[in-house]
Formats: structure tokens, sequence, C-alpha cells
């Protein structure tokens, strides 16, 4: 009697663990960069946000989530990086070693390359 009582216990306490980590984490870093989105962008109702893909991003410990921006006049693709904790959320371009990850990523036609003499400290001078 005791065997079966644990077998159930072990199998609900297994159940519990895969509903825990799956999809409500994943819907919800989806969400929010959704979320994120149509705020900054102060999209009107009539704009669809879909999504397009979701995957592991370039920076530690955060997710790329690719976005299609939808409304009468075309489509725009938007990438947002959220931490896997669901807490901060990149929005923005992403240089790594002078290429425009997030250029490339939206598949935009324009050059998404710096050269390397821009890069280096030395000569480098940013004014705002």
């Amino acid at each position: 009697m005791s065997k079966i009582f644990f077998g159930v216990m072990a199998l609900l306490f297994l159940s519990l663990l895969s509903t825990v980590n799956s999809p409500l984490k994943e819907d919800h870093i989806v969400q929010l960069a959704i979320q994120t989105v149509k705020g900054q962008a102060d999209l009107p109702e009539e704009v669809q946000v879909r999504v397009v893909e979701r995957r592991e991003s370039p920076i530690p410990d955060f997710d790329m989530v690719k976005l299609l921006v939808v409304n009468k006049d075309g489509e725009v693709p938007i990438v947002v990086y959220v931490d896997r904790s669901a807490e901060k959320v990149i929005l923005g371009d992403l240089f790594i070693k002078g290429e425009n990850i997030t250029l490339k990523e939206t598949g935009d036609p324009r050059i998404s390359k710096i050269g390397s003499k821009f890069l280096e400290a030395e000569k480098a001078s940013l004014s705002y």
C-alpha cells in the first residue's frame, strides 16, 4: 500500500515540475516583448503585433523575440531582447564586433557592418 502511495506521489511531483518551467514562462517573455513594443511605439489598436520567432540571444541570459508589426501600410520587423527572468527588456540595435545583429536578424537590406576604424577607441568620437 505504501509503495503505491509513494508511486502516485512521485508521479504527481513530476507532473508538477514539468508544468512549472514550461509554456507559462515562455508566454510571459513573449507577452512582455509585445507589450514593450506596443507601449514604446504607442501603437493604435488596429495594428497587430505577431510573433515570428523566439530563441536564445547572443546576450547571455537573454532571449531574442522577433516580432512583426502589421498595419494597413505594411509590415515592420522588430527584435526585442528579454532576459529569462522577464524583468529586463532591451529594445534597439545590438552591435557585436561592429556587426549590427538586429539588422541581420530582421533582414534589413541596409549595411549592417561598421568599419573597424570606427570601432577603434582612440580614433572614435561620439557626439550627442
